[in-house]
């Protein structure tokens, strides 16, 4: 017998019955334990272990079809008066259940509802879209590889479908060990569709310099579909033979996305690679828009560079970096420029020098600085301006003041949504520093990883004293980024979140959701850490994210932002 659902309205709490063992019920005087993640993620998987268990893929009998179809109409009834239930405004210690109650009642649906659908028998055009929608979102292209071959193993209809499409086989990551099979196989089913490439060249799937010359050599064929082109490796000699194979290209490049990533240390001194490359030989590339180089240098004066959406420069000496004069002239030339990182990279610049006049970047909404020292991060912001910015981060910013930065950026981001602080000394009580905080008033957003406790005293207290402290201030109280509404955490951090609910809460601004990352350098199932966790969900709604996954809140302010 599959599980059930019922509702019972007098308890305000749904009932939840199944093989999973998982019994959710509730009375006004007394409320069952809530589920741990482990264990809500148990009972998911039992579901759907009991959902597949007994179930050998056939056509179903009449009789069947007419069971399924009233359980099914059975669990959207539930789940509509689980979600109704939600929204009458029941005491928090009920809406956590109720929520827990949801999980499982659709894990269930989703579980048996495909028993009764006839996929197979919708149109091609149909099923080839729901595939592209299943492929192309994936969260990492190693899950996108394996999504792909699942596709293909499932039945004949499928792999005819899938296998029809060459738009489900274009994103190519060279992975697999020397010669490639599987990444040449989805190259000759990607056709003649644009590819969007990437090459990896790591300790866990090393290439040699014979066999990168021969990969670089065969992809050379189809060098005019390469829409994205991606390289992470260590070795230089790979890395100087990538720029050379694309230095020699005679073919017209389509290419929109590039990116070189050397890993390990910052280290030039010793290869004989210091004399820079011109990229694509100093020719021209209309289409490309993004450009990322990571521990690599090019010759950036006779490099064109113009028109791009992002530049993303990392690890980078300033003895290879552009000049101040040559840095300019790339922001010139990209009058659409979106995005702009600098992470420990950035221009060569003589700090006794003023800029001749502040380029005026309309179009840039994300910046991200990391690894600068107060003096030259001042610099660096004298050269432009972005009145429409609205994602700002700052990393291992330590060492020093950085009140002199603090200074320069006063109301010269006041369209600030999104602010990212990862690893910075903040002075404390910076008067500086709270008066960059005041001219972000449209500031929703918080990403923060290694604070000191001080920082989130700033957003509970009347900015006012902190500026004059010695004077009396008149009421209503001035609220510290009053728009505040969600906060992205290391868990490091989450010791100081519990108490900084509860003061927003109580000056009328609360949270309304606290995102914590899930690292590995981080124990998430340690007794302190679960315990501040129940504490901080007494004033906010809080939830779990892998590192490196963007949250629907970010979506929006991005989106928005682009408009």
């Amino acid at each position: 017998m599959v599980p059930s659902l019922t509702y019972r309205r007098n308890d305000s709490i749904c009932v939840y019955k199944g093989r999973s063992s998982a019994r959710l019920t509730a009375t006004s005087a007394q409320r069952p334990a809530q589920l741990t993640r482990g264990q809500l993620a148990q009972c998911i998987r039992q579901i759907n272990s009991n959902a597949m268990g007994d179930h050998i893929p056939r056509v179903p009998s009449p009789e069947e079809v007419v069971f399924i179809r009233k359980e099914t109409e059975s669990q959207i009834k539930g789940i509509k008066s689980l979600e109704d239930a939600k929204e009458l405004g029941e005491p928090r210690s009920l809406i956590l259940t109720i929520e827990e109650s949801l999980v499982l009642a659709r894990a269930h649906y989703s579980a048996y509802f495909p028993r009764i659908f006839r996929i197979n028998d919708l149109p091609t055009e149909i099923l080839t879209n729901i595939f592209r929608l299943i492929v192309w979102p994936v969260p990492n292209p190693s899950t996108g590889i394996l999504w792909r071959l699942w596709l293909t193993w499932t039945c004949r209809r499928w792999r005819q479908v899938a296998l029809g499409d060459c738009t489900l086989w274009n994103a190519i990551w060279f992975r697999d060990r020397p010669p490639f099979k599987r990444s040449w196989a989805f190259l000759e089913r990607a056709g003649t569709s644009t590819l969007d490439l990437r090459i990896s060249s790591e300790d866990t799937t090393p290439i040699s310099l014979a066999e990168m010359d021969h990969l670089l050599n065969r992809l050379l064929t189809c060098l005019s579909q390469i829409r994205i082109l991606i390289y992470i490796g260590s070795s230089w000699e790979h890395i100087a033979l990538l720029l050379d194979k694309l230095r020699a290209a005679d073919v017209p490049l389509a290419i929109e996305r590039l990116e070189i990533h050397r890993l390990g240390r910052i280290d030039y001194g010793t290869y004989g690679y210091i004399q820079p490359t011109a990229l694509f030989n100093g020719k021209g590339t209309p289409r490309l828009h993004y450009l990322s180089l990571s521990g690599v240098h090019i010759d950036w004066n006779t490099s064109i560079l113009q028109n791009l959406s992002t530049i993303d420069i990392r690890k980078l000496p300033l003895e290879l970096s552009p000049t101040i004069t040559r840095f300019r002239e790339i922001l010139i030339s990209c009058p659409a420029l979106r995005k702009l990182c600098l992470d420990g990279a950035g221009p060569q610049i003589d700090l006794y020098d003023l800029p001749p006049f502040q380029i005026v970047m309309t179009k840039l909404k994300i910046l991200c600085i990391s690894d600068f020292s107060a003096q030259y991060a001042r610099h660096v912001f004298s050269h432009f301006t972005a009145p429409n910015l609205v994602d700002l981060t700052f990393i291992n910013m330590t060492g020093e003041d950085y009140s002199p930065l603090y200074e320069i950026l006063v109301n010269r981001f006041p369209e600030i949504r999104l602010l990212t602080m990862y690893a910075v000394d903040l002075p404390v009580r910076s008067k500086a520093l709270v008066q960059w905080l005041i001219s972000m008033p449209q500031l929703t957003y918080l990403r923060i990883a290694n604070l000191p406790s001080t920082f989130f005293e700033l957003f509970v207290l009347d900015p006012r004293t902190l500026l004059m402290p010695h004077e009396k201030h008149p009421l209503p109280e001035v609220i510290l980024a009053p728009k505040l509404a969600v906060i992205e955490s290391h868990p490091s951090v989450i010791r100081s979140l519990p108490w900084f609910a509860v003061q927003r809460r109580m000056l009328g601004v609360p949270l309304n959701k606290v995102y914590i990352t899930q690292t590995k350098d981080h124990d998430m199932t340690n007794q302190e850490f679960q315990k501040t966790c129940v504490e901080l969900m007494k004033s906010t709604s809080l939830h779990f994210m892998f590192n490196g996954t963007r949250t629907p809140e970010e979506d929006a302010i991005l989106s928005e932002g682009y408009r």
